[in-house]
């Protein structure tokens, strides 16, 4: 049997929902009901839960609220929303959370509750073998990609990111797992840019949630809308670095350029991005420097220049402590042959 329970902050409208739906018929079985998030946090500490029915718009903890807590307390629990609102787009980032589905409490005093039901019944059981077939692809490999998703740090450094959505790409994660750790995301960097909510699409595909993603990150690297907003200072400096990392630049000048002293500059680029304000040069620098090794024939030192470095010898070892072996020794290994290149035209 399914467990259910509803939230719902008006007694009579839970009563008239538990009432008016043949749950046995679909097996489903209603644990308990309560008014609010907060108390249904603390009922599922003390009972088992399948499906939870769950009102948007509540007192002290609403809906999308309770729904953010739950799923990090309880990821397996599904839900289905209520609300009187016909807008849909009101309710897309509860959906998002997990939800099975999405109802007008006026659809269910006037609609087939039945074919309801049965719909949200066949939605559970598919997200259920869903979940399981995927489980073993959601172990420590998708818990380390979600917890650098989470770090934000990918908006900044463009090198991480790229690696990122490789290593996405590659997990074969469940679509729905990862649509709503994406969209968790956007919401994240909507209330630090002090952004309206975001248009979320229906996705079909993983490569629809990263194109997605990659608009997205274009759109909040632009943002500058949020005056005299931390994130989006730091956003600024990260711009001025990538747009002057091959000649002299120093912290105390990108400090200066956004506003912020020095030392307090380090410490939120940091806390921002990752790495360290020197690091993050050093790491487009060597990026550069691995572009002009494999496309063009600039010997080793035209390449250090052109990546930022006047002492050829100091950049070979910082090549090789960057990446395991010298720039000649990665040109050779890395460059592809001529008639490759023409194969592949």
């Amino acid at each position: 049997m399914i467990k259910v329970l509803i939230v719902d902050d008006d007694k009579l409208a839970r009563k008239g929902i538990i009432s008016l739906m043949d749950w046995k018929k679909y097996h489903m079985e209603v644990v308990g009901d309560v008014q609010d998030g907060k108390a249904a946090l603390e009922f599922l500490q003390e009972n088992e839960a399948d499906l939870v029915f769950v009102d948007i718009d509540m007192p002290q903890m609403d809906g999308i609220e309770f729904m953010e807590r739950c799923s990090e307390e309880k990821p397996d629990i599904r839900f289905v929303v209520l609300t009187f609102y016909e807008e849909f787009s009101y309710a897309q980032s509860a959906i998002r959370l997990g939800s099975l589905d999405y109802l007008s409490k006026a659809s269910l005093e006037f609609g087939d509750s039945d074919a309801i039901l049965e719909r949200i019944e066949r939605k559970y059981e598919e997200r259920n073998r869903g979940t399981v077939s995927r489980g073993k692809r959601e172990g420590k490999d998708w818990q380390s990609l979600k917890e650098q998703w989470e770090s934000l740090y990918w908006i900044f450094d463009t090198i991480l990111y790229r690696d990122l959505v490789e290593k996405t790409r590659a997990s074969e994660i469940d679509l729905r797992v990862l649509e709503r750790q994406m969209v968790r995301c956007v919401g994240k960097l909507d209330e630090l840019l002090e952004r309206c909510d975001t248009n979320i699409p229906w996705f079909q595909s993983t490569e629809e949630i990263l194109e997605w993603m990659d608009q997205m990150r274009t759109e909040y690297r632009n943002c500058d809308s949020a005056h005299g907003n931390e994130f989006v200072s730091i956003l600024k400096a990260v711009k001025i670095v990538e747009k002057n990392f091959t000649q002299h630049i120093h912290a105390s000048e990108v400090a200066r350029e956004i506003g912020i002293s020095r030392s307090y500059f380090c410490v939120r680029f940091k806390k921002y991005v990752g790495v360290t304000f020197g690091d993050f040069i050093q790491n487009l620098r060597i990026q550069k420097s691995q572009e002009l090794l494999l496309n063009t024939k600039w010997n080793i030192m035209e390449v250090a220049y052109q990546s930022g470095y006047e002492d050829v010898y100091y950049f070979n070892r910082v090549f090789r402590e960057k990446m395991q072996c010298s720039p000649n020794e990665y040109r050779k290994n890395r460059a592809i042959p001529k008639e490759a290149k023409e194969e592949d035209k």
